[in-house]
């Protein structure tokens, strides 16, 4: 048991302590003698030199403004993202029916360059004209180099 129990021991029975053993009895050379005065007591005020503060009860106005600016923040960007992404998917399908348009008129050209370049077609449009087919073809070659 150690000394502050056995002194604390011996004050709740009333009995007088036990004196310690000679080798753990508290060895003090030199003790400081006691002060010429007492020192001065502190005078006593009504108000502490720090007031404490009371504590708070529910959440600080502060905190809270701070949270619903946040909050709202939040929301007004979700809002935006999701304003841009419809917006973005109506210029997509925009871009689709154009694409679509497109393809048919270039499907509509093809055909019609099909058409007009077909050799039945030139050869009636040349009669029209009153154009003939040579009857004698002759191919002339350019001289100049041995092969």
């Amino acid at each position: 048991m150690s000394a502050s129990a056995r002194r604390l021991e011996t004050a709740r029975s009333g009995a007088a302590p036990r004196p310690l053993p000679d080798d753990r009895r508290p060895h003090h050379p030199q003790r400081a003698a006691p002060p010429a005065r007492p020192p001065a007591a502190r005078p006593l005020t009504s108000t502490p030199s720090h007031p404490r503060r009371r504590a708070r009860r529910g959440l600080h106005p502060v905190f809270m403004l701070f949270s619903a600016v946040v909050v709202t923040m939040l929301i007004v960007g979700l809002v935006s993202i999701s304003a841009m992404a419809v917006q973005t998917s109506f210029a997509v399908e925009t871009v689709q029916e154009r694409i679509a348009a497109l393809n048919d008129r270039t499907e509509s050209l093809t055909n019609d360059v099909a058409a007009f370049s077909s050799p039945h077609r030139v050869a009636k449009w040349a009669r029209e004209r009153a154009m003939v087919a040579p009857s004698d073809v002759e191919v002339l070659t350019v001289g100049g180099g041995s092969a």
